[in-house]
């Protein structure tokens, strides 16, 4: 699928983070489905995030088409993510399971929704 839209970009995603370096990581997945700036995702399948993965939670800072062997830049620490932003897969169980798990990685998550400039 091409992105037929104007997608969001890091800064609808990011309100802070502590270093411009070490915030995000690239990790080389093979993707059965499109993913987003903003979407929340296992870092190691590159599926949607479900409660059953636990601490394994990532979100995607860019926009990547399906395929194999591709190129993902994902959230690493020292963020604190604008919910608005996130784009997580299920129910209020989810996110919150979400939520936890970006949490124990160092990040944050804002107390309230930021308005999104770009979109």
């Amino acid at each position: 699928m091409a992105f037929e839209y104007e997608s969001k970009s890091p800064q609808d995603v990011l309100v802070y983070t502590d270093s411009p370096i070490f915030h995000k990581r690239t990790v080389i997945l093979d993707l059965a489905a499109d993913v987003a700036c903003g979407d929340v995702i296992n870092p190691t399948t590159g599926a949607a995030y479900v409660a059953a993965d636990g601490d394994n939670c990532a979100v995607v800072l860019d926009n990547v088409l399906k395929g194999d062997a591709r190129s993902v830049v994902v959230s690493d620490t020292g963020c604190i993510f604008n919910p608005a932003g996130l784009v997580i897969a299920g129910a209020t169980t989810v996110a919150t399971a979400a939520y936890a798990a970006l949490a124990k990685q160092g990040n944050r998550i804002a107390a309230a929704n930021i308005p999104q400039t770009s979109i």
